[in-house]
């Protein structure tokens, strides 16, 4: 505050001066006996009564406006934590609002509040400043970015826009946040465009190439202690969980522990425990970064979470459910290791392709083709390589399978001559599939667009043979590739929810270079992205976008217990949910019920707030300054307390008359 703001201010000191005045007018008046007063009837010296307070209420009205004359003296000079704008002649503004909803936004600052709401509430302040014309866009930041208002002049939706925005689980994605909003005010008349960044910039540097970029509100990148649980697993009586702290701080003197969420019963392994009972527990490391922990459980089922113990800026993410850990993406895998391993060893070349993909998913080789639904339930995909046929026994449990949502893959090769009797390939094809004896030749790269760059790895393949999928166009089938003479070597069908996938290529290296091919490995990624869409990932990021088929009558029961509203796509086909909080879902799909688990990026737990001075092209203070100006309202109080003095007088005047009448008469 300024010496020239502290001097108005110290006009409010003469509020006092009437009332010292008034006092000094006392005067102590000398005291005598006189006898005779004892026979007249006692009454207060009028010295006394002339120098009261006769009318406190004028008196206070009167100070209080001398009040606020200081006030509105000194209000000009003042400045606070209010956001505007400031303007070049007056001219209007385009602004883009990048709002960072991530889950770091959730940290609690030192006053109590959190980062989130700090953010909103300078958001509203820049749009109270905000004039007829000015054009406001909102961006928000966290992963992925999105456009959620285009620029727009009505500042009314701009405020419900705001006002309805919820904080999320998700990571941070500034950079292109910043290029969202560089592009929605791009192609508007504004001269004066800007870019206010509302984040604890707890994200890398950023690339900022045209717009002015600020973040006035430099207490949201205040440093905030943080450690949250970004994976809690659960395998038999072991916990094995992933904790990430953002600095050694954080994590000094803390443990972790795994409760039961629900009563367990009595069984065979132990007496039954209360929900609330603790089942293990481990210290932290007192450092930063990601640190896994395992825990020993007393106990082997139930509901389990795992739980941190307070002390940090963010309680949100101190506790986390535990997941099986079959929970990942379950394959199986049908092949006779006596073809499908390799000269030099080592696991089957099946196996080897799905590990090099990196994905969350859990292997299992099996030698036949499980008969029994049960069997099977555990798995989303199921590779099939080169057999002699689908057994009788397998053939129902696999249609059935496959039509609550699963895939199969189909990798035919010359065992399809040897087929038994009484086995056939249903249900990936009605009638009998055929092994061919060729050489030379490949697949036409350009009917394999969806396989995309990789398709071409696939064109001169010169396999010994190839099989005949031409039974298998059925109806609800469709050729996903072709070879260069036409005939089909891909096909899928549909199969109620699931998809079964007919390929005309076994993975033996005998047989063709296929296995090695960059195409096979996409042919697998493809295959793995339609069992996740269908069965769902087990496991996700908040942030994930869940794709369910158009036809399914999917329910999904989220963190808080509340129904989640799915997206029906453009075309209609697909039905989709974003998964913006971390924790624990319940899904159901045409009945079918499986739990999802959704973590959070470790990214947005260990990394810390940094100033955006120290990055390269930014522009700190541009076009936003932090002021407030109440001058219209002080003056309209001091207008208002003056009337009330008004009519105070003018009520006394009327009084005193009226008393003045009154005594006439009765005189």
């Amino acid at each position: 505050m300024s010496f020239v703001a502290i001097f108005a201010l110290a006009i409010g000191v003469l509020v006092g001066f009437p009332i010292v005045a008034h006092l000094l007018r006392r005067a102590a008046a000398d005291e005598r006996e006189f006898p005779a007063a004892r026979l007249v009837p006692g009454a207060e010296p009028t010295h006394r009564r002339r120098h009261r307070l006769e009318d406190r209420a004028l008196l206070g009205v009167r100070a209080v406006l001398i009040l606020a004359l200081a006030v509105l003296g000194a209000t000009p000079l003042v400045q606070c934590s209010r956001l505007a704008l400031e303007r070049d002649a007056g001219a209007s503004i385009a602004l883009a609002l990048v709002v960072d909803d991530s889950h770091s936004m959730r940290a609690r600052l030192s006053g109590g509040d959190q980062r989130w709401q700090a953010a909103i509430a300078g958001a509203l302040e820049l749009l109270d400043a905000a004039r007829t014309g000015d054009a406001i866009a909102v961006v928000l930041a966290g992963k992925p970015a999105r456009l959620l208002l285009p620029a727009t002049t009505d500042l009314n939706q701009a405020r419900q826009v705001l006002t309805e925005l919820q904080v999320s689980d998700r990571g941070t994605d500034l950079d292109a946040a910043v290029k969202l909003g560089e592009a929605s005010l791009q192609a508007l008349p504004h001269k004066d465009r800007r870019i206010v960044l509302l984040s604890d910039l707890a994200a890398p540097a950023l690339d900022v190439e045209k717009l002015p970029l600020t973040a006035p509100l430099e207490r949201l990148s205040q440093p905030a202690a943080d450690c949250g649980i970004v994976q809690a697993l659960r395998s038999g009586n072991r916990a094995s969980v992933r904790v990430a702290c953002n600095a050694a701080s954080a994590a000094a003197k803390r443990t972790l522990r795994v409760q039961l969420e629900g009563d367990l019963g009595p069984s065979e392994a132990g007496p039954a425990v209360k929900a609330g009972a603790e089942l293990g527990t481990a210290p932290l490391v007192d450092r930063g970064g990601v640190q896994d922990i395992a825990i020993e459980l007393s106990a082997a089922s139930g509901t389990m979470s795992a739980r941190l113990s307070e002390g940090d800026a963010l309680p949100e993410n101190d506790r986390a459910p535990l997941s099986l850990e079959s929970g990942r993406l379950g394959v199986a895998v049908v092949r006779d290791p006596s073809t499908t391993s390799v000269a030099t060893g080592g696991a089957p070349i099946i196996e080897q392709a799905l590990a090099s993909l990196e994905r969350d998913v859990g292997v299992r080789p099996l030698q036949v083709l499980p008969d029994k639904l049960t069997e099977l339930d555990g798995y989303a995909l199921t590779i099939v390589d080169d057999p002699p046929g689908v057994p009788a026994e397998a053939r129902s449990a696999l249609t059935t399978w496959l039509e609550r949502g699963r895939v199969a893959m189909l990798l035919l090769g010359p065992n399809a001559d040897a087929a038994p009797l009484g086995s056939t390939f249903e249900p990936f094809a009605r009638g009998a599939l055929r092994w061919q004896s060729k050489t030379g030749g490949g697949a036409d790269p350009t009917s394999l667009g969806f396989l995309g760059e990789a398709a071409s790895s696939l064109e001169k393949l010169e396999p010994r043979g190839r099989g005949l999928l031409a039974p298998a166009l059925t109806d609800g089938a469709e050729a996903m590739g072709k070879w260069e003479d036409g005939e089909p070597f891909a096909v899928s069908t549909k199969v109620g929810r699931g998809l079964a996938l007919t390929m005309s290529l076994p993975a033996s290296l005998e047989q063709s270079d296929f296995a090695l091919r960059p195409g096979f490995l996409a042919l697998l990624t493809h295959a793995l992205d339609a069992a996740e869409r269908r069965a769902g990932p087990r496991r996700s990021l908040a942030g994930d976008t869940w794709g369910f088929p158009a036809r399914s009558t999917v329910e999904i029961l989220g963190p808080d217990a509340k129904p989640l509203s799915l997206v029906r796509g453009d075309d209609g086909d697909d039905q989709t949910l974003v998964v913006a909080q971390a924790g624990r879902y319940r899904v159901s799909i045409d009945g079918d019920v499986a739990e999802r688990f959704v973590s959070y990026p470790e990214d947005e737990l260990v990394r810390l707030p940094s100033p955006l001075a120290s990055r390269a092209g930014s522009n700190v203070g541009v076009a936003v300054r932090s002021k407030v100006d109440a001058s219209k309202h002080l003056a309209l109080v001091c207008l208002a307390l003056f009337a009330v003095e008004v009519l105070l007088r003018l009520y006394r005047l009327l009084s005193r008359k009226s008393a003045a009448r009154d005594l006439q008469k009765s005189s």
